[in-house]
């Protein structure tokens, strides 16, 4: 039950920072900023038990909501890569604790796998 429920709230964190940068045109660092404020502030009181592994994993679900909308092209695509990222954050949850840049590179390794899947299966070309 815990897994299901860091997943969605990473779908809900990507989602939510893509369309504050990319559709709302706020920019990719305020997308983020917000959705990492409002989850740190929120989830700990709505969730006292996992409310701070929740709010890291919005945290972490932001930076993959930070790509460009020429690499996800739309908030289903945008979904997709934060259910990869939700993965990846609860296989690597008790890994590499306290090291800088975890959370950073879940979120690129959820994008580029995104961008290498539609290159291989869906046959779409970059520049």
């Amino acid at each position: 039950m815990e897994e299901a429920i860091i997943l969605a709230t990473t779908v809900v964190a990507g989602m939510t920072s893509y369309l504050v940068s990319n559709i709302l045109k706020r920019g990719s660092v305020i997308g983020s900023a917000i959705v990492t404020l409002v989850s740190g502030l929120m989830l700990p009181y709505f969730f006292p038990n996992m409310g701070g592994l929740l709010a890291t994993a919005a945290a972490c679900a932001s930076y993959a909501g930070m790509i460009s909308v020429e690499n996800a092209l739309n908030l289903l695509e945008m979904a997709v890569i934060s259910l990869m990222t939700g993965i990846l954050f609860v296989a690597a949850n008790s890994a590499y604790i306290g090291i800088g840049g975890r959370l950073g590179t879940i979120a690129a390794i959820a994008c580029f796998a995104w961008l290498g899947f539609k290159k291989v299966f869906v046959g779409i070309d970059e520049k």
